[in-house]
């Protein structure tokens, strides 16, 4: 068996090629089609060029998930996806099933989790994985055998591997969460720690490696940044529990209904 598994965060290329691609686009009924005529240019770069063995495309469920019944307001802020690019998505799965490429849309959970959990499963039976997303949040699955791959970016800053993810974040991908439970994410409307960027949490973390032996070497910590970690120290821990991908998805992991 070939160890070649390829997972697609399809959401976040439909969005990529949707304000990429700026052009009126139409097919025979004047449906606009830029989101799904990029999305496709992806989907076959990756399969003309990588030539996967194993291969998931996966999107988000347009049900509510677990996160948004923990906290409402997650996700809020963004700005609602174009009614031009929603009414691209279902071509974009005919899409994938023309390709006769397996499909993935799990209600209740995100693509993240879908993801995490065949990356884990796979990376645990001896496969190797890619993850092909520019999503920072999936870093935190990156392993000796996991690593992500953004087809956007220039050759050498297309791939993460663990040494790239440490290098950003000043620890090891399994405490990425850590990370971004300090740092919040304006983009998902999650709270992190006043006045702690992508900088300063590495710092911390590249010293304290988690989030609770920071919170518990406060008093080596001084100024103003002690002030915030005790003020939000709530929100830090809520935080980490909002970006933490899910591992346990109920789905098919066997890597052989993939091929």
């Amino acid at each position: 068996m070939k160890t070649n598994f390829y997972l697609i965060d399809a959401m976040a290329f439909a969005f990529r090629a949707f304000h990429a691609i700026s052009a009126n686009l139409t097919d025979r009924q004047n449906r606009p089609t830029n989101a799904v005529y990029g999305f496709t240019r992806i989907l076959l770069k990756i399969l003309r060029e990588h030539d996967p063995e194993y291969i998931a495309v996966v999107f988000d469920s347009p049900e509510k998930n677990f996160r948004e019944a923990l906290y409402p307001e997650y996700k809020a802020t963004r700005v609602k996806a174009p009614p031009e690019l929603i009414e691209q998505i279902p071509r974009m799965y005919e899409v994938v099933k023309a390709l006769n490429l397996p499909f993935l849309c799990v209600p209740g959970v995100e693509a993240d989790d879908v993801i995490g959990t065949l990356a884990r499963s796979a990376s645990a039976s001896g496969q190797d994985v890619v993850i092909v997303s520019g999503d920072k949040d999936l870093l935190q699955l990156v392993d000796d055998r996991v690593r992500m791959f953004d087809p956007g970016k220039s050759d050498e800053k297309a791939w993460w591997g663990p040494e790239e993810v440490r290098a950003r974040f000043g620890v090891s991908p399994e405490f990425v969460q850590d990370a971004l439970a300090l740092i919040g994410d304006t983009a998902d409307n999650v709270p992190g720690v006043r006045q702690v960027g992508e900088v300063k949490a590495a710092k911390l973390l590249s010293q304290y490696q988690t989030l609770e032996k920071v919170y518990a070497n406060l008093d080596d910590i001084k100024g103003k940044l002690r002030e915030y970690l005790e003020a939000d120290r709530e929100q830090a821990f809520f935080a980490r529990q909002l970006v933490t991908i899910k591992t346990d998805v109920s789905l098919e992991t066997d890597v052989a209904a993939y091929a």
